[in-house]
């Protein structure tokens, strides 16, 4: 198995057009009879995979496919680009590459290549994780970029005051609540909810980042802070279904993500939520910042990835 190659920024002059199509986009490129055979139901079960924790089914992508000889003009800018090639008289063996800003700028390019279909079908589901994230990854710079243009300066005030931490509020966001150590910032659309909070507390020891010890805090706090439309109901996360736990690099700091679903504990309201909790070391705190959509007759994919790209943005001031 070949080496990943990684290029970076190809064409980069200012003259390049902007990206084109929408947000979780990709466009696939290849010949039309390797993308009908099993090499090409392998790459279009990755890309079309579930995301995680959403309450019914939604893909990773919306999914075009195009012949390469139909690849060209308006198709050369798309936001994200897939090329795939198996030819025995080219290549050895399989290999992914990695490029931006090919035709357009901000724009995010695979390019798989494999000498067989044995060789295709072993890389892609080898590096799946991979490719799915740097695409996943582009699109969630975009949103966030867009976000830091339009942002809510007031919103992002108030968590910095409370905090010391620098956070990118959008501009839809502008209701807001504070509590003892907790921010609520909302569009306070009872139709489509985008909701932002942002809370802390103690640092004690590593067991603190464990699963069931975030989720045990995030009730605890939602319960005080988030009241339902009834007396006695509250917030609170729904643990009859998964929540999937990652560690992810921030800059040499430590941080955890969580993904899965909320409801109201004496009501009928849910959805998804995601958070993410950062390591202060300096003050010994935990800053969990977690952004959750209530959108009961909508698609939810493209909302909560919008919330997910300024929760990973929150920087701490040392």
């Amino acid at each position: 198995m070949g080496v990943v190659i990684v290029s970076c920024d190809k064409k980069s002059g200012s003259l390049q057009p902007g990206v084109t199509g929408s947000a979780f986009d990709v466009l696939v490129v290849g010949s039309p009879s390797i993308w009908k055979n099993e090499a090409g139901r392998v790459l279009y079960d990755v890309l079309n995979e579930d995301v995680p924790a959403l309450p019914q089914s939604e893909p990773m992508f919306n999914i075009t496919f195009v012949p390469e000889k139909d690849f060209g003009g308006i198709l050369r800018p798309l936001r994200n680009i897939i090329l795939f090639e198996i030819n025995d008289k080219i290549y050895t063996q399989g290999r992914i590459s990695y490029l931006r800003n090919q035709w357009a700028k901000p724009q995010a390019v695979v390019k798989i290549t494999a000498p067989d279909q044995e060789e295709f079908i072993k890389i892609v589901n080898e590096k799946k994780g991979e490719f799915v994230s740097f695409l996943v990854d582009a699109e969630l710079d975009r949103l966030y970029n867009y976000f830091a243009r339009y942002s809510n300066r007031e919103g992002a005030k108030v968590v910095y005051d409370m905090f010391g931490t620098e956070v990118t509020i959008p501009s839809t966001l502008k209701q807001y609540k504070t509590g003892k150590d907790f921010v609520w910032i909302s569009n306070g659309n009872p139709d489509l909810r985008q909701d932002i909070i942002v809370y802390r507390y103690a640092y004690h020891d590593a067991e603190d980042f464990k699963l069931e010890n975030l989720l045990q805090k995030r009730d605890s706090v939602l319960k005080e802070n988030i009241g339902g439309p009834s007396p006695d109901s509250y917030m609170t996360t729904e643990h009859r279904c998964d929540v999937t736990y990652r560690v992810l690099p921030a800059n040499g700091k430590y941080r955890v993500q969580l993904r899965g679903l909320w409801r109201v504990e004496g009501d009928l309201m849910g959805g998804p939520f995601v958070s993410m909790s950062y390591l202060d070391e300096k003050r010994n705190q935990i800053i969990t910042m977690e952004g959750f959509v209530y959108a009961p007759s909508h698609k939810k994919r493209n909302y909560l990835r919008q919330l997910e790209s300024v929760v990973r943005s929150l920087k701490i001031q040392e």
